[in-house]
């Protein structure tokens, strides 16, 4: 008999459980109790009621041994404190916001219709502003492999609930990294789509320009294998792709082999050389692999990045949370009212100007990636303990997305996949980027990667 307690709650050894004789709602009630022991963690803003789990569990097995196909049945899975769950509570972990809806995201609901069954919904860095898990009330998450360290924010619960092996996959939301970054810094696969691809209708929006629904989960393949269910066109969203169905996410190894990388001087680690071994190290595993390395500039990239949360764009985050902070600022985390309170000093022809910025931006991006498979970077370049975070919470903010605020202004994909462990014990990952809508190139990419890790 599988002994449930200590299974990893992998896709794979789920579904091997279940091959062996173990019930779908044994699994998830095993999920359901190790969230229960992680209660004081800071890992999830509320758990979805255990009886109301397994009546779930329960109806799917019956629909299950009807024969009807259920690809996820057995796997737990848990979605960011502001991705809508009817009848649950969406907070962006802030209580004083508490929205109650009537219906739940397309894209969570695709994955109960697969036989997935929610656990709970996860803390983040509060409306989801920040890269670093502290903006939260306590008790802070922390990180998976080192409680001393940050999670990376703002998907923090998300990313830390898949690698304590509490849920088999989460999702998260993405403006400038939160969906690549805590993945990086908890040593586990952050996959962030296509803007577009994946419906984010039922999300309380950081940026309804830039954001889009990540996926956590400890190997690439089940990443992707989870976007096919939730990737689509939504007629009712208005910035879902039009050619979203059409978008070929299987893994497509592209027949050029080259990746551009940064200049070398343009390079920066702010003082952790165990971050720039282990990225060399990375490096050296892909020309291993066959892929060869190309330099180039790497300003534009960083000037769009800083179009995120250092432009009139900014000023986007008052749409959905400025009422709350005028009229109850101090429930609002210092460091995000600061950040979003910055949108206000913008006029309207500095948002203009911004988005003029934005468009040049692409264009240059484009031609410096034309001809390459993907842009490879280092997916942090370094990580902060929560204390050294909490002493210069917003300078070490930016630091933490120096690779990832790009992607998104720039309309690209990207997934994170963890690297070689760092000398000092704690995770390193290479982010893979490209041109909206190849997808399925950086399925292939990361799958050749994480492949050459294993044993």
């Amino acid at each position: 008999m599988t002994d449930l307690n200590s299974l990893s709650l992998t896709f794979a050894s789920v579904r091997k459980a279940i091959n062996l004789g173990a019930k779908p709602g044994s699994l998830v009630a095993e999920s359901c109790r190790r969230a229960r022991a992680v209660a004081r963690d800071g890992i999830f803003t509320a758990l979805v009621p255990e009886q109301d789990v397994m009546d779930r569990a329960y109806a799917l097995q019956r629909r299950a041994d009807a024969g009807e196909p259920l690809p996820l049945l057995g796997l737990a899975f848990s979605v960011k404190d502001n991705i809508h769950v009817a009848g649950m509570a969406t907070t962006s972990n802030c209580p004083a916001l508490a929205i109650m809806p009537e219906e739940t995201a397309p894209a969570v609901r695709a994955l109960e219709d697969a036989g997935a069954v929610l656990i709970g919904k996860n803390t983040m860095d509060q409306f989801a502003t920040g890269l670093n898990g502290t903006r939260s009330p306590e008790p802070l998450c922390r990180n998976a492999i080192d409680p001393a360290y940050i999670p990376g924010g703002s998907s923090s619960g998300s990313a830390v609930a898949v690698a304590r092996d509490i849920v088999s996959f989460s999702l998260g939301s993405d403006t400038g990294g939160s969906g690549r970054v805590p993945a990086a810094c908890n040593g586990i696969v952050g996959l962030k789509p296509t803007i577009g691809l994946v419906s984010t209708r039922g999300v309380l929006y950081n940026s309804r320009i830039f954001d889009c629904i990540p996926v956590f989960t400890r190997y690439c393949a089940d990443a992707f294998e989870i976007l096919e269910l939730i990737a689509g066109h939504d007629a009712q969203d208005p910035f879902s792709r039009i050619d979203a169905d059409r978008i070929d996410l299987g893994a497509n190894l592209p027949a050029a082999r080259d990746l551009a990388v940064p200049r070398q001087d343009q390079l920066q680690f702010f003082g952790d050389e165990h971050s720039a071994r282990a990225f060399a190290k990375n490096l050296d595993r892909l020309k291993a692999l066959g892929f060869s390395l190309t330099e180039i500039n790497f300003s534009p990239f960083e000037a769009a990045g800083r179009l995120v949360f250092q432009s009139a764009m900014v000023a986007e985050r008052l749409c959905d949370y400025g009422d709350v902070i005028a009229e109850q600022p101090d429930a609002v985390d210092p460091s995000v009212r600061a950040a979003i309170e910055a949108g206000r000093t913008y006029t309207a022809r500095d948002a203009f100007e911004a988005f003029y910025a934005m468009k040049r931006l692409q264009r240059v991006a484009a031609q410096a990636l034309d001809g390459f498979a993907a842009l490879v970077v280092p997916t942090v370049p370094t990580i902060y303990t929560i204390e050294e975070m909490l002493r210069e919470p917003m300078s070490r903010n930016t630091i933490m997305g120096t690779y990832t605020y790009f992607a998104n202004p720039l309309d690209l994909c990207a997934v994170s996949v963890p690297g070689a462990m760092r000398d000092d014990g704690l995770p390193s990952a290479l982010c893979f980027s490209a041109a909206a809508a190849q997808d399925g190139t950086l399925r292939a990419i990361a799958g050749q990667f994480e492949a050459s890790s294993s044993p």
